[in-house]
Protein backbone atom coordinates (compact mmCIF):
# COMPACT_ATOMS: atom_id res chain seq x y z
CA UNK A 1 0.00 0.00 0.00
CA UNK A 2 1.47 3.38 -1.03
CA UNK A 3 1.98 6.21 1.43
CA UNK A 4 -0.54 8.47 -0.34
CA UNK A 5 -3.28 5.83 -0.16
CA UNK A 6 -2.55 5.20 3.50
CA UNK A 7 -2.61 8.93 4.26
CA UNK A 8 -5.93 9.26 2.45
CA UNK A 9 -7.48 6.42 4.40
CA UNK A 10 -6.22 7.81 7.70
CA UNK A 11 -7.63 11.21 6.84
CA UNK A 12 -10.99 9.64 5.98
CA UNK A 13 -11.05 7.84 9.30
CA UNK A 14 -10.07 11.02 11.12
CA UNK A 15 -12.95 12.92 9.49
CA UNK A 16 -15.43 10.18 10.32
CA UNK A 17 -14.18 10.01 13.90
CA UNK A 18 -14.33 13.79 14.38
CA UNK A 19 -18.10 13.79 13.93
CA UNK A 20 -18.86 11.07 16.47
CA UNK A 21 -20.18 11.39 19.99
CA UNK A 22 -17.19 9.37 21.18
CA UNK A 23 -14.83 12.07 19.91
CA UNK A 24 -16.78 14.79 21.73
CA UNK A 25 -16.84 12.74 24.94
CA UNK A 26 -13.13 11.93 24.82
CA UNK A 27 -12.29 15.57 24.09
CA UNK A 28 -14.28 16.73 27.12
CA UNK A 29 -12.86 13.93 29.25
CA UNK A 30 -9.32 14.78 28.20
CA UNK A 31 -9.79 18.44 29.19
CA UNK A 32 -11.15 17.41 32.57
CA UNK A 33 -8.26 15.03 33.19
CA UNK A 34 -5.72 17.61 32.05
CA UNK A 35 -7.15 20.06 34.57
CA UNK A 36 -6.33 17.59 37.36
CA UNK A 37 -2.67 17.26 36.33
CA UNK A 38 -0.20 19.71 37.91
CA UNK A 39 0.63 22.59 35.60
CA UNK A 40 4.35 21.83 35.59
CA UNK A 41 3.78 18.21 34.59
CA UNK A 42 1.17 19.18 32.01
CA UNK A 43 3.48 21.77 30.47
CA UNK A 44 6.33 19.24 30.38
CA UNK A 45 4.29 16.79 28.32
CA UNK A 46 2.35 19.31 26.26
CA UNK A 47 5.56 21.02 25.16
CA UNK A 48 4.45 24.43 26.43
CA UNK A 49 7.79 26.02 26.15
CA UNK A 50 8.64 29.65 26.41
CA UNK A 51 7.95 31.39 23.09
CA UNK A 52 10.40 33.97 21.76
CA UNK A 53 9.29 36.11 18.82
CA UNK A 54 11.93 37.02 16.29
CA UNK A 55 11.91 39.94 13.88
CA UNK A 56 14.26 42.16 11.91
CA UNK A 57 14.23 45.90 12.58
CA UNK A 58 16.60 47.73 10.29
CA UNK A 59 19.94 46.02 10.62
CA UNK A 60 19.17 44.38 13.98
CA UNK A 61 17.66 41.08 15.05
CA UNK A 62 15.03 41.57 17.74
CA UNK A 63 14.28 38.62 20.05
CA UNK A 64 11.24 39.33 22.21
CA UNK A 65 10.61 36.93 25.12
CA UNK A 66 7.34 36.96 27.07
CA UNK A 67 6.75 40.01 29.25
CA UNK A 68 8.11 41.35 31.48
CA UNK A 69 11.44 40.30 29.97
CA UNK A 70 13.24 42.90 27.87
CA UNK A 71 13.70 42.31 24.12
CA UNK A 72 17.24 41.50 22.99
CA UNK A 73 18.63 43.39 20.01
CA UNK A 74 21.55 41.93 18.08
CA UNK A 75 23.28 43.64 15.19
CA UNK A 76 23.26 41.73 11.90
CA UNK A 77 25.82 43.87 10.06
CA UNK A 78 28.25 43.57 8.52
CA UNK A 79 27.49 39.77 8.49
CA UNK A 80 24.53 37.91 9.96
CA UNK A 81 26.71 34.86 10.65
CA UNK A 82 28.76 36.89 13.14
CA UNK A 83 25.68 37.12 15.34
CA UNK A 84 25.47 33.35 15.93
CA UNK A 85 27.24 33.34 19.33
CA UNK A 86 25.08 36.20 20.59
CA UNK A 87 21.92 34.50 19.33
CA UNK A 88 22.86 31.24 21.02
CA UNK A 89 23.60 33.07 24.26
CA UNK A 90 20.31 34.95 24.12
CA UNK A 91 18.35 31.70 23.75
CA UNK A 92 20.04 29.87 26.61
CA UNK A 93 17.59 28.74 29.31
CA UNK A 94 17.95 26.72 32.48
CA UNK A 95 15.56 23.94 31.44
CA UNK A 96 15.15 23.91 27.67
CA UNK A 97 15.53 26.30 24.74
CA UNK A 98 12.47 28.38 23.81
CA UNK A 99 10.35 28.04 20.68
CA UNK A 100 11.37 30.81 18.26
CA UNK A 101 8.62 32.19 16.02
CA UNK A 102 9.05 34.68 13.18
CA UNK A 103 6.31 37.18 14.00
CA UNK A 104 4.89 38.99 10.96
CA UNK A 105 2.53 41.95 11.19
CA UNK A 106 -1.03 40.85 10.55
CA UNK A 107 -1.28 43.13 7.54
CA UNK A 108 1.37 41.09 5.73
CA UNK A 109 -0.66 37.89 6.04
CA UNK A 110 -3.59 37.26 3.70
CA UNK A 111 -6.46 35.29 5.23
CA UNK A 112 -9.49 33.73 3.54
CA UNK A 113 -12.30 31.35 4.50
CA UNK A 114 -13.76 28.83 2.12
CA UNK A 115 -16.72 26.45 2.35
CA UNK A 116 -15.93 22.98 1.08
CA UNK A 117 -17.49 19.50 1.07
CA UNK A 118 -16.69 17.37 4.09
CA UNK A 119 -14.79 14.93 1.91
CA UNK A 120 -12.23 17.64 1.11
CA UNK A 121 -10.81 17.40 4.64
CA UNK A 122 -8.97 14.24 3.67
CA UNK A 123 -6.69 16.29 1.39
CA UNK A 124 -7.43 19.79 2.63
CA UNK A 125 -4.00 21.24 1.95
CA UNK A 126 -3.95 19.89 -1.61
CA UNK A 127 -7.49 21.14 -2.27
CA UNK A 128 -6.62 24.61 -1.02
CA UNK A 129 -3.49 24.58 -3.11
CA UNK A 130 -5.64 24.19 -6.18
CA UNK A 131 -8.02 26.93 -4.99
CA UNK A 132 -5.33 29.51 -4.28
CA UNK A 133 -5.13 30.85 -7.81
CA UNK A 134 -8.93 31.35 -7.82
CA UNK A 135 -9.21 32.81 -4.33
CA UNK A 136 -6.00 34.89 -4.36
CA UNK A 137 -3.74 36.52 -6.94
CA UNK A 138 -1.04 33.93 -6.18
CA UNK A 139 -0.28 30.38 -7.16
CA UNK A 140 0.62 27.74 -4.60
CA UNK A 141 4.33 27.76 -5.47
CA UNK A 142 4.51 31.54 -4.88
CA UNK A 143 3.37 31.56 -1.28
CA UNK A 144 3.84 29.97 2.12
CA UNK A 145 0.43 28.97 3.42
CA UNK A 146 -1.27 27.03 6.15
CA UNK A 147 -4.88 26.01 6.76
CA UNK A 148 -7.24 24.74 9.42
CA UNK A 149 -10.87 23.67 9.79
CA UNK A 150 -12.96 26.28 11.56
CA UNK A 151 -16.20 24.29 11.85
CA UNK A 152 -18.05 21.32 10.41
CA UNK A 153 -21.70 20.97 9.47
CA UNK A 154 -22.37 17.26 9.74
CA UNK A 155 -25.95 17.54 8.60
CA UNK A 156 -25.00 19.34 5.39
CA UNK A 157 -21.74 17.43 5.05
CA UNK A 158 -19.91 20.75 4.70
CA UNK A 159 -16.97 22.38 6.45
CA UNK A 160 -15.56 25.88 6.67
CA UNK A 161 -11.80 26.05 6.13
CA UNK A 162 -9.59 29.05 6.82
CA UNK A 163 -6.23 29.52 5.20
CA UNK A 164 -3.50 32.14 5.59
CA UNK A 165 -0.62 32.90 3.26
CA UNK A 166 2.33 35.17 2.81
CA UNK A 167 4.17 35.67 -0.49
CA UNK A 168 7.52 33.94 -0.56
CA UNK A 169 9.17 36.99 -2.08
CA UNK A 170 8.15 39.05 0.94
CA UNK A 171 9.81 36.83 3.55
CA UNK A 172 12.54 34.79 1.83
CA UNK A 173 15.15 37.48 2.53
CA UNK A 174 14.24 37.58 6.24
CA UNK A 175 14.28 33.79 6.47
CA UNK A 176 17.70 33.64 4.86
CA UNK A 177 19.07 36.28 7.25
CA UNK A 178 17.65 34.51 10.33
CA UNK A 179 19.03 31.20 9.13
CA UNK A 180 22.46 32.74 8.61
CA UNK A 181 22.32 34.22 12.12
CA UNK A 182 21.62 30.79 13.58
CA UNK A 183 18.06 31.53 14.72
CA UNK A 184 16.30 28.14 15.17
CA UNK A 185 12.89 29.04 13.77
CA UNK A 186 10.09 26.63 14.50
CA UNK A 187 7.16 28.66 13.19
CA UNK A 188 6.17 31.73 11.19
CA UNK A 189 2.87 33.39 11.98
CA UNK A 190 1.06 36.67 11.81
CA UNK A 191 0.35 38.83 14.84
CA UNK A 192 -2.84 40.85 15.23
CA UNK A 193 -3.17 44.36 16.63
CA UNK A 194 -3.33 43.01 20.18
CA UNK A 195 -0.09 41.11 19.79
CA UNK A 196 -1.77 37.70 19.63
CA UNK A 197 -0.75 35.11 17.09
CA UNK A 198 -3.19 34.21 14.35
CA UNK A 199 -2.70 30.50 15.02
CA UNK A 200 -1.00 29.38 11.80
CA UNK A 201 2.44 28.07 10.98
CA UNK A 202 3.42 29.39 7.58
CA UNK A 203 6.98 28.12 7.80
CA UNK A 204 7.59 25.12 5.51
CA UNK A 205 8.44 21.93 7.32
CA UNK A 206 11.81 21.65 5.64
CA UNK A 207 12.82 25.01 7.11
CA UNK A 208 11.66 24.36 10.67
CA UNK A 209 14.20 23.68 13.41
CA UNK A 210 14.12 20.09 14.65
CA UNK A 211 11.68 19.55 17.49
CA UNK A 212 12.84 16.22 18.75
CA UNK A 213 12.49 17.09 22.40
CA UNK A 214 8.77 16.44 22.59
CA UNK A 215 9.14 13.01 21.03
CA UNK A 216 12.16 12.42 23.21
CA UNK A 217 9.94 13.04 26.22
CA UNK A 218 7.26 10.78 24.82
CA UNK A 219 9.78 8.08 24.04
CA UNK A 220 11.36 8.36 27.46
CA UNK A 221 7.95 8.21 29.11
CA UNK A 222 6.95 5.22 26.99
CA UNK A 223 10.26 3.52 27.71
CA UNK A 224 9.81 4.11 31.44
CA UNK A 225 6.25 2.81 31.23
CA UNK A 226 7.42 -0.20 29.25
CA UNK A 227 10.09 -0.90 31.86
CA UNK A 228 7.54 -0.59 34.65
CA UNK A 229 5.14 -2.89 32.84
CA UNK A 230 7.95 -5.32 32.09
CA UNK A 231 9.02 -5.26 35.72
CA UNK A 232 5.44 -5.81 36.84
CA UNK A 233 4.99 -8.67 34.39
CA UNK A 234 8.28 -10.25 35.43
CA UNK A 235 7.46 -9.83 39.11
CA UNK A 236 4.04 -11.35 38.56
CA UNK A 237 5.59 -14.15 36.54
CA UNK A 238 8.14 -14.84 39.27
CA UNK A 239 5.40 -14.73 41.90
CA UNK A 240 3.29 -17.14 39.85
CA UNK A 241 6.26 -19.45 39.42
CA UNK A 242 7.02 -19.32 43.14
CA UNK A 243 3.40 -20.10 43.99
CA UNK A 244 3.34 -22.93 41.47
CA UNK A 245 6.66 -24.26 42.83
CA UNK A 246 5.38 -24.06 46.41
CA UNK A 247 2.18 -25.86 45.42
CA UNK A 248 4.22 -28.48 43.55
CA UNK A 249 6.52 -28.97 46.54
CA UNK A 250 3.52 -29.31 48.83
CA UNK A 251 1.98 -31.90 46.53
CA UNK A 252 5.33 -33.67 46.26
CA UNK A 253 5.75 -33.76 50.05
CA UNK A 254 2.21 -35.05 50.43
CA UNK A 255 2.82 -37.66 47.75
CA UNK A 256 6.06 -38.72 49.46
CA UNK A 257 4.28 -39.08 52.81
CA UNK A 258 1.53 -41.07 51.14
CA UNK A 259 4.12 -43.17 49.31
CA UNK A 260 5.95 -43.90 52.57
CA UNK A 261 2.64 -44.81 54.21
CA UNK A 262 1.75 -47.07 51.30
CA UNK A 263 5.22 -48.64 51.40
CA UNK A 264 4.94 -49.24 55.14
CA UNK A 265 1.45 -50.69 54.69
CA UNK A 266 2.70 -52.84 51.82
CA UNK A 267 5.60 -54.06 53.97
CA UNK A 268 3.27 -54.84 56.86
CA UNK A 269 0.90 -56.64 54.53
CA UNK A 270 3.78 -58.56 52.96
CA UNK A 271 5.03 -59.58 56.37
CA UNK A 272 1.55 -60.69 57.34
CA UNK A 273 1.18 -62.61 54.09
CA UNK A 274 4.64 -64.13 54.48
CA UNK A 275 3.83 -65.10 58.05
CA UNK A 276 0.52 -66.58 57.04
CA UNK A 277 2.18 -68.35 54.12
CA UNK A 278 4.89 -69.66 56.44
CA UNK A 279 2.32 -70.96 58.90
CA UNK A 280 0.30 -72.43 56.07
CA UNK A 281 3.37 -74.08 54.59
CA UNK A 282 4.44 -75.37 57.98
CA UNK A 283 0.98 -76.62 58.64
CA UNK A 284 0.70 -78.25 55.26
CA UNK A 285 4.25 -79.63 55.42
CA UNK A 286 3.58 -81.82 58.43
CA UNK A 287 0.50 -83.43 59.95
CA UNK A 288 -1.10 -82.11 63.10
CA UNK A 289 0.60 -83.35 66.27
CA UNK A 290 -2.66 -84.57 67.74
CA UNK A 291 -3.21 -86.85 64.73
CA UNK A 292 0.27 -88.32 65.15
CA UNK A 293 -0.35 -88.94 68.86
CA UNK A 294 -3.68 -90.62 68.14
CA UNK A 295 -2.05 -92.84 65.53
CA UNK A 296 0.73 -93.82 67.98
CA UNK A 297 -1.83 -94.59 70.66
CA UNK A 298 -3.56 -97.04 68.34
CA UNK A 299 -0.37 -98.66 67.06
CA UNK A 300 1.73 -99.07 70.20
CA UNK A 301 1.01 -102.30 72.16
CA UNK A 302 -0.43 -102.20 75.63
CA UNK A 303 2.89 -103.21 77.25
CA UNK A 304 4.52 -100.10 75.86
CA UNK A 305 4.42 -96.66 77.30
CA UNK A 306 6.11 -93.44 76.35
CA UNK A 307 8.08 -91.38 78.77
CA UNK A 308 8.77 -88.60 76.27
CA UNK A 309 7.26 -87.58 72.92
CA UNK A 310 8.86 -84.59 71.15
CA UNK A 311 8.45 -82.95 67.75
CA UNK A 312 11.19 -80.65 66.43
CA UNK A 313 10.52 -79.38 62.91
CA UNK A 314 9.93 -82.56 60.95
CA UNK A 315 11.72 -84.87 63.42
CA UNK A 316 9.90 -86.99 66.03
CA UNK A 317 11.53 -88.66 69.03
CA UNK A 318 9.85 -91.39 71.07
CA UNK A 319 11.39 -92.43 74.37
CA UNK A 320 9.86 -95.10 76.59
CA UNK A 321 9.79 -98.74 77.67
CA UNK A 322 8.42 -101.82 75.98
CA UNK A 323 8.69 -105.61 76.35
CA UNK A 324 10.06 -105.86 72.80
CA UNK A 325 11.49 -102.51 71.77
CA UNK A 326 12.88 -103.77 68.46
CA UNK A 327 9.40 -104.91 67.36
CA UNK A 328 8.19 -101.33 67.61
CA UNK A 329 10.12 -100.39 64.47
CA UNK A 330 7.93 -102.66 62.34
CA UNK A 331 4.78 -101.20 63.85
CA UNK A 332 5.90 -97.61 63.38
CA UNK A 333 6.91 -98.25 59.77
CA UNK A 334 3.22 -98.90 59.04
CA UNK A 335 2.23 -95.42 60.30
CA UNK A 336 1.25 -92.99 57.54
CA UNK A 337 2.70 -90.14 59.62
CA UNK A 338 6.19 -91.49 60.20
CA UNK A 339 8.99 -92.12 57.79
CA UNK A 340 12.13 -94.12 58.48
CA UNK A 341 11.70 -94.88 62.18
CA UNK A 342 14.95 -96.15 63.70
CA UNK A 343 16.37 -96.88 67.10
CA UNK A 344 18.83 -94.37 68.45
CA UNK A 345 21.50 -95.96 70.57
CA UNK A 346 21.32 -99.34 72.27
CA UNK A 347 18.30 -100.92 73.87
CA UNK A 348 18.87 -101.13 77.59
CA UNK A 349 16.85 -103.29 79.97
CA UNK A 350 15.27 -101.78 83.05
CA UNK A 351 15.82 -104.08 86.04
CA UNK A 352 12.96 -102.63 88.02
CA UNK A 353 10.27 -102.97 85.28
CA UNK A 354 11.75 -105.84 83.37
CA UNK A 355 11.20 -103.91 80.14
CA UNK A 356 13.51 -102.48 77.52
CA UNK A 357 14.25 -98.79 77.36
CA UNK A 358 14.31 -97.34 73.84
CA UNK A 359 14.80 -94.11 71.94
CA UNK A 360 13.27 -94.04 68.46
CA UNK A 361 13.60 -91.20 65.96
CA UNK A 362 11.50 -90.77 62.79
CA UNK A 363 10.66 -88.12 60.23
CA UNK A 364 7.19 -86.64 60.03
CA UNK A 365 5.31 -86.87 56.78
CA UNK A 366 1.85 -86.12 55.50
CA UNK A 367 -0.27 -89.18 54.91
CA UNK A 368 -1.36 -89.79 51.30
CA UNK A 369 -4.95 -88.78 50.58
CA UNK A 370 -7.37 -91.68 51.01
CA UNK A 371 -8.80 -93.29 47.87
CA UNK A 372 -12.36 -92.43 46.94
CA UNK A 373 -14.81 -94.60 48.86
CA UNK A 374 -12.09 -96.16 50.98
CA UNK A 375 -12.52 -96.33 54.71
CA UNK A 376 -9.99 -94.56 56.86
CA UNK A 377 -6.90 -96.58 57.62
CA UNK A 378 -7.30 -98.29 60.94
CA UNK A 379 -4.33 -99.01 63.05
CA UNK A 380 -3.61 -102.78 63.46
CA UNK A 381 -4.57 -104.35 66.68
CA UNK A 382 -1.81 -104.45 69.14
CA UNK A 383 -0.36 -107.97 69.56
CA UNK A 384 -1.23 -109.78 72.79
CA UNK A 385 1.12 -108.99 75.55
CA UNK A 386 3.60 -111.69 76.40
CA UNK A 387 3.43 -113.12 79.88
CA UNK A 388 5.23 -110.70 82.04
CA UNK A 389 8.03 -111.92 84.24
CA UNK A 390 7.27 -111.78 87.87
CA UNK A 391 8.83 -108.59 89.09
CA UNK A 392 10.78 -108.43 92.25
CA UNK A 393 8.52 -107.90 95.22
CA UNK A 394 10.16 -104.67 96.26
CA UNK A 395 10.16 -103.03 92.85
CA UNK A 396 7.18 -101.18 91.49
CA UNK A 397 6.84 -100.02 87.85
CA UNK A 398 8.02 -96.47 87.34
CA UNK A 399 5.29 -94.15 86.22
CA UNK A 400 5.93 -92.67 82.73
CA UNK A 401 6.85 -89.01 82.32
CA UNK A 402 4.37 -86.61 80.82
CA UNK A 403 4.25 -86.72 77.02
CA UNK A 404 6.16 -83.82 75.50
CA UNK A 405 4.69 -82.37 72.40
Amino acid sequence: MSESVLTSQLARLRVAYAGTALHRFLTWWGRELAALVPVRVRDWFMERREEVRAGIDGGELVLTPPAPATPVRIALVPEAAAARPLVAQALVRDEEPPAVVLALPGARVLRRTLELPMAAEENLRQVLGFELDRQTPFRAEQVYFDCRVQRRDLAARQLVAEFALVPRAAVDAELATLEAAGVPLEAMDGVDANGERLGFNLLPRERRAPRARFWLKVNLALAALALLLLGAVMAQSVANRERALAALEARTDKAQVEARSVAALRNTLKQAIDGASFLTERKSARPPTIDVMLDLTRRLPADTWLQRFSVNADQVQLQGQSREAAALITLLQQSPYLEGPALQGAITPDARTGKEQFLIQAKLRNPPPPAAGAAPDAAPAAPPAAPAAEPAPAAEPEKPDAVAA
